[in-house]
């Protein structure tokens, strides 16, 4: 293609085919997801390893059983994980490190992570829709659940489409997917 001023700009082949292909499937609301497929696999051939991606989900319902904690207030941190190096920092922390020292760690990584925090004591429920847990793009998404009891109490969110419930019980927590 020729512009008056003398200047040519050139495709690659792949390259057009890959826009055209993004731009087609972008238009169709149907099938959104797979447009986003498409645009994070032709990122990946031309740049590298894929960029974190938004969620798509529905929510969590969080549910602290009578029993939880010993019958305390338990503290639910739920952190969005924005890269792989610092993702495989937090896999190695249990729940009492990350406590103790996450404030230390969102000041050593101010773009890296986004942390929700709540507390619920026994008995208590809580759904946190997908607007008010406002998701950032993420490689990961980490659950810290400060209980009394020794244990790692930390869990990476499995893909809970639907949505998810977090079960806060007597000495852990478990999440299983949920329709919300």
């Amino acid at each position: 293609m020729e512009f008056r001023s003398g200047c040519s700009l050139r495709l690659s082949r792949r390259r057009w085919l890959a826009l055209a292909a993004t731009s087609a499937l972008a238009s169709c609301s149907t099938v959104g997801d797979m447009a986003s497929v498409v645009a994070s696999s032709t990122a990946n051939a031309f740049t590298g390893p894929a960029s974190p991606a938004y969620l798509r989900w529905k929510g969590l319902l969080v549910v602290a059983e009578p029993d939880a904690n010993d019958n305390t207030a338990v503290a639910l941190d739920i952190v969005f994980v924005r890269d792989a190096a610092t993702l495989e920092r937090l896999l190695a922390l249990p729940a009492a490190r990350w406590f103790a020292s996450r404030a230390e760690l969102l000041r050593s990584y101010p773009a890296g992570l986004a942390v929700r925090s709540y507390e619920l004591a026994p008995g208590q429920s809580r759904r946190l829709t997908d607007k008010e847990l406002d998701a950032p793009r993420v490689v990961a998404v980490l659950l810290f659940a400060d209980y009394r009891a020794p244990g790692e109490h930390r869990l990476r969110l499995p893909p809970v489409r639907n949505g998810g419930l977090v079960s806060l019980e007597a000495r852990d927590f478990s999440v299983t997917e949920y329709r919300l």
